[in-house]
């Protein structure tokens, strides 16, 4: 089965008609999400929006990027919120008394996941980072299962085809 079909299925029986939100890194896993969603935008007319959180880290290149892909997609008429964090890396330094480390992780929440709320939030994980997202993570991951939408994914075709191995 052709992978980019088979996810882009995956996508659209996720988010359906009411959409999701794409999170943005502005790195490679979170563009090809992007392309696959308006890739199902095209199919199926997918509705999805994009959020990028915006580190204070990144480096310039990823800035700027991340500033050209919000001017594509805002001329496609696909909302695009760049978030920027309560406090930036340097003032949560300060804040621990510390930089993050192995065990003591505060940036991602502080930083990254503090936005997407209520939606479906769509990212892009490779199993292939860390062992930990290969033992622990499938296609989907639920962070507050609804069982409605559990079973619509548990009968999904395309779904049960990727569900073991991932991409």
């Amino acid at each position: 089965m052709d992978l980019e079909k088979n996810a882009i299925g995956i996508l659209q029986t996720l988010c359906g008609n009411s959409g999701c939100v794409i999170s943005d890194s502005g790195g490679k896993d979170s563009s090809v999400i992007k392309h696959l969603a308006l890739k199902a935008r095209q199919q199926y007319g997918l509705p999805f929006s994009v959020q990028h959180n915006h580190t204070t880290v990144d480096a310039p290149e990823t800035v700027y990027f991340v500033r050209e892909e919000k001017k594509r997609f805002e001329q496609m008429g696909i909302a695009f919120d760049i978030l920027y964090p309560k406090y930036s890396m340097w003032q949560l330094i300060v804040k621990h008394r510390t930089p993050p480390t192995r065990l003591f992780r505060y940036c991602c929440a502080d930083l990254k996941e503090y936005s997407g709320h209520g939606e479906k939030l769509v990212t892009g994980v490779r199993k292939a980072e860390s062992q930990n997202r290969k033992n622990n993570q499938g296609v989907v991951t639920f962070t507050k299962p609804k069982k409605e939408l559990k079973d619509k994914i548990d009968g999904n075709e395309n779904f049960r085809l990727t569900n073991k191995g991932g991409w």
